[in-house]
């Protein structure tokens, strides 16, 4: 195992090309769209883990400072039922059942991320992140109430929470297996080294690697905009928190609201206004939190208190 827990500076600008290249070749090869539109993911995810086995480095997909001395397995297998509960519960069962024929990638991301939340939560103890994690839930709520509040969306609430609730549990197990894997964990490295300048580049690259796929529209320069600047909240939460889990949760939950709205009729002429209210808070959290990486490499800490 090498003795630092980071890719060389080649290795990640490697991994960074050859995510861009899947991001932007994957979905326009004709044989591959049988397997959905989680397979950059997966292929990201997969292209991390090749880095991190190659380069002999853990995997840290939890703080090593948090490990307990014998894994609780019944934490672990608690954690899978509960994100499988998620998955079926009050109606998502047809969506669940669903993947395995629309997007059979997302299938196998999600059996992988699920086990990758089981196993950090039997290996690692969570409550040291309890208020990482409450941050990440109040990070991701506020920008996007302010997109709520302007959408002001035509919808009813129990199918709306039910929706969610599933996209909270599948991106919160497929992100952690594929993009936090990838641009957290791989490119950015050690969450206690990272500093502000390379928050900044793997962010780019993060907006750079949606707005190469054309899945996102026909304004890839407004996708690297706000992927970029959701990107390094994310990687400032990672870098703060010491956990790959905490900057998951966050982005799953930025994730899903918008994911569950999907075609359901919202105020006429506001979906600008609501992106525009959207970027703004999420900048104000790139800024504050950013001030606090930038405080942490001076001060050499970084707390909640």
């Amino acid at each position: 195992m090498s003795s630092s827990p980071d890719l060389s500076g080649r290795a990640r600008l490697g991994l960074a090309a050859l995510l861009l290249a899947s991001a932007w070749g994957l979905p326009r090869v004709a044989f591959l769209s049988p397997f959905g539109g989680t397979l950059v993911p997966l292929a990201a995810g997969v292209l991390a883990l090749v880095f991190i086995a190659v380069g002999g480095l853990p995997l840290g997909l939890w703080p090593d400072t948090a490990l307990r001395s014998v894994p609780e397995v019944a934490r672990g297998v608690a954690v899978g039922c509960l994100i499988a509960s998620a998955l079926v519960v009050d109606g998502n069962a047809a969506r669940a059942a669903a993947l395995g024929s629309v997007d059979p990638a997302a299938l196998v991301a999600l059996l992988a991320g699920a086990g990758a939340w089981a196993a950090s939560a039997a290996r690692a103890r969570q409550r040291p992140l309890a208020r990482w994690y409450l941050a990440a839930v109040a990070a991701a709520l506020g920008p996007m109430l302010l997109v709520m509040l302007a959408l002001r969306p035509q919808v009813s609430s129990g199918p709306f929470l039910s929706a969610t609730i599933f996209f909270l549990a599948a991106d919160g197990a497929v992100l952690l297996a594929t993009e936090e894997l990838a641009f957290r964990r791989a490119l950015l490295g050690s969450p206690q080294t990272v500093r502000l300048s390379e928050l900044a580049l793997v962010a780019i690259v993060f907006g750079g690697w949606h707005a190469l796929q054309p899945a996102y529209g026909a304004a890839p320069g407004w996708t690297l905009l706000g992927t970029a600047v959701g990107g390094f909240v994310t990687g400032c939460l990672y870098a703060l928190s010491g956990s790959l889990s905490v900057a998951a949760i966050y982005h799953a939950l930025h994730n899903a609201p918008l994911k569950a709205l999907g075609g359901v009729p919202v105020a006429a002429g506001q979906s600008g206004l609501a992106g525009v209210l959207g970027l703004a808070g999420t900048g104000a959290l790139a800024v504050g939190l950013g001030w606090m990486v930038w405080r942490r490499g001076v001060a050499g800490t970084a707390s909640l208190s």
